[in-house]
């Protein structure tokens, strides 16, 4: 048995209608969703950081040659 607690009311999802346990799954969908999105950007940014660090610390070891 699954509780649901939506602003402290809490609910037996075995009560659930059809139509209220398919919004209960997408909601489910969409928040798995954001979380893989969020940890997608998150790697996204380290890498942009860690390139970024190495091009800035490339173009500093050049030699000046003006």
């Amino acid at each position: 048995m699954t509780k649901l607690i939506i602003e402290d009311n809490e609910y037996d999802t075995e009560d659930l209608t059809e139509e209220q346990t398919a919004i209960v799954n997408t909601l489910n969908l969409g928040q798995n969703s954001i979380g893989l999105l969020n940890h997608i950007l998150q790697c996204t940014k380290a890498i942009h950081q860690t390139k970024f660090e190495e091009l800035k610390t490339s173009l500093d070891d050049e030699p000046d040659d003006k």
